[in-house]
């Protein structure tokens, strides 16, 4: 049987060899005609991030032959398992190494990846949800059937991860001239990809299943080892002792598999290191400048655009000016689910008329969280422009109860819509209707109430700290004194409709037994009474601010006892409020605390702020920006 032996160096494993034989030997035959391995040997293996996190320099050379040498070293330690043997597997009569069969599709997985990862990647999939004429000639190529729909539903649903494969097949099929050969590859991405009720070949469904298993395994193993070495994160991982541990008992019978295990890694690696927000700006950058270049494109073949994402990336100033503003963290009770193109016009209506802000669209596949970044463009964005941006945000987070309450409510929504009809049959007031429903569900379903506080509050919460930390200099970070207490510290309202904010003081001054704390709310409850039209976000907790730049003993500046915003599309108004719980000269020595001690962490943006007396009580520095 003809084979190869590649002698490589391998970081994490060191030197070791690497057996090619049957249809992996094809692939390799394959990506020498091709010089892939050249390509792949420039290809930083983390693309963008690499420039973030300089020490990430590792090449996708480097992480394909590591998945490649994990597959002997199952195979050498596994032999005989009945659970993990790589063995073989007969496809309509033909045996082939499940060795074999491993190794070709990491070869093929990662012959689609383009210069800079995702940075292309992503890029080519927006674009290809914006102009479908480009996605029709970007899978026009592709001529199995269940791989092209595989490969539309992978774009629709906006599933970047596996874009890659997308792109390999097309490669599969421009580059592939031998049919023969070309058939037996394509067979085995429909392995590897599709569900077996779409697959017309006789095979073991076992044996596939328990392959694609082993697939998935070692490729979280060679990230986490991989990508874990080369970053800031301090993620090690015994290989070696890791492959052996497949064969324990635990990890056979038991419930929780090695895969399972190594998920809240895999998380974390996305968590701090995938979406961080540094990679995301210089992300965002590269996709918008990339449009450009794909916007053109009229002007050269789909062929070219994607041949030049492959080796030279479809943009080369790899600077960002953006500013990463807030993310909206949304759990999967308020994802709008298997409808990214819904949710991304929804979005561009609402943000993209705003000059100067740009958003993205992310997924942790370990988490199941959906993030939505916002960012500001540094020589665009005019601050005039930051009340009714805010506003638009707090009323996409607004609207987001609807998707709860949806995902909550399946059942009960039929009902409801079926009184409503009949409502309307009978010519009962609708607005009066509605709201004995929405009261109704509100009282029938408390645990609606739950999930309200639970994913809702959480995301008004992020955006007043970032709205804070756009008006601090950047040496400056803080913390919140959240104290376990029997009413909660942050508060949101909305035109004073829903939980007004007066009951909600009241509940937290009958509960407060500490007098310095109450005084303090009192003080707040003073302001965020009054009426408004518009969205208020208030925070009872004290707030606590360091500078970073100074010795351990040395860093903190100051405290804010509250703080108050209040937005909608006219103006924008933030309160930080100091009390002084003392008999006399309370505004004047509140006064002094903000001047001296505050003043100093705010950065321009802040510019013209005043500090007012609130009488008897203590005094507030105001920020005041008007829409434009």
């Amino acid at each position: 049987m003809e084979n190869r032996v590649f002698n490589v160096t391998i970081p994490t494993l060191g030197i070791v060899n690497i057996n090619f034989y049957e249809i992996s030997l094809e692939v390799i035959n394959l990506f020498e005609k091709l010089n892939e391995f050249e390509r792949q040997k420039e290809i930083k293996h983390l693309g963008l991030i690499s420039k973030v996190f300089q020490g990430s320099s590792h090449s996708r050379y480097d992480y394909v032959m590591l998945q490649c040498a994990l597959v002997d070293l199952v195979d050498n330690l596994h032999k005989g398992s009945a659970n993990l043997s790589l063995g073989t597997l007969t496809v309509n009569g033909l045996r082939i190494s499940g060795n074999s069969i491993m190794k070709s599709w990491f070869l093929l997985s990662n012959f689609g990846h383009t210069k800079f990862t995702f940075g292309d990647e992503k890029s080519i999939i927006l674009y290809s949800l914006k102009e479908k004429n480009f996605k029709t000639q970007l899978l026009s190529p592709i001529q199995d059937r269940e791989l092209q729909s595989w490969c539309n539903k992978v774009i629709i649903n906006y599933e970047y991860s596996k874009m890659h494969y997308v792109l390999a097949i097309r490669r599969i099929y421009k580059e592939t001239r031998n049919i023969k050969s070309r058939q037996e590859l394509i067979k085995l991405i429909k392995l590897l990809l599709l569900d077996k009720s779409q697959l017309d070949y006789k095979f073991n469904e076992e044996k596939l299943e328990q392959l694609k298993r082993l697939f998935s395994t070692i490729r979280k193993l060679s990230i986490i080892s991989i990508d874990g070495h080369y970053s800031h994160i301090p993620v090690t991982i015994d290989l070696i002792a890791s492959i052996i541990s497949l064969g324990s008992i635990e990890n056979i019978y038991n419930n929780k598999s090695l895969t399972e295990q190594l998920q809240p890694i895999i998380t974390l690696l996305h968590d701090e290191i995938y979406l961080n927000k540094k990679v995301l700006e210089l992300q965002r950058n590269y996709e918008i400048e990339s449009q450009k270049v794909l916007s053109a494109y009229k002007f050269k073949s789909v062929d070219s655009l994607i041949n030049l994402a492959l080796n030279e990336g479809l943009y080369r100033d790899l600077t960002s000016n953006l500013k990463h503003f807030t993310r909206l963290t949304l759990k999967e009770t308020i994802q709008n689910k298997n409808n990214f193109e819904c949710l991304l016009i929804r979005i561009s209506n609402i943000f993209e008329r705003y000059q100067g802000t740009e958003f993205s669209i992310d997924y942790n596949p370990g988490s199941s969280l959906q993030f939505i970044d916002f960012f500001l463009c540094k020589d665009e964005f005019s601050q005039n422009q930051l009340p009714v941006f805010l506003f638009s945000l707090c009323t996409y987070i607004h609207s987001l109860v609807d998707i709860l309450e949806k995902n909550a409510n399946q059942n009960i929504d039929k009902i409801f819509c079926d009184i409503k009809s009949l409502g309307e049959k009978y010519n009962i007031d609708k607005e009066k209707l509605f709201a004995i429903l929405n009261k109704s569900k509100m009282s029938t379903f408390p645990e609606l109430v739950e999930l309200y506080i639970e994913n809702i509050v959480p995301l008004y919460k992020e955006l007043l700290w970032s709205i804070l930390r756009y008006f601090f200099k950047d040496q400056f970070t803080w913390d919140v004194d959240i104290q376990t207490k029997n009413y909660p510290q942050f508060i949101f309202n909305k035109n004073n409709k829903i939980n007004t904010l007066e009951s909600a003081f009241d509940n937290a001054l009958k509960s407060e037994i500490e007098q310095n704390r109450a005084f303090e709310i009192k003080q707040l409850k003073k302001s965020a009474i009054r009426p408004f039209e518009g969205f208020i976000l208030a925070s009872m907790a004290r707030i606590t601010i360091y500078d970073i730049t100074k010795s351990p003993g040395e860093r903190i500046v100051t405290d804010i006892d509250s703080v108050l915003i209040k937005i909608n599309d006219e103006r924008l108004t933030i309160e930080f409020h100091e009390s002084k719980n003392t008999k006399s000269r309370q505004e004047n020595m509140a006064k002094k605390d903000l001047r001296n001690k505050f003043v100093k962490v705010l950065n321009k943006n802040a510019k013209g702020y005043r500090i007012k007396e609130v009488k008897t009580m203590g005094a507030k520095l105001v920020i005041s920006i008007k829409s434009q």
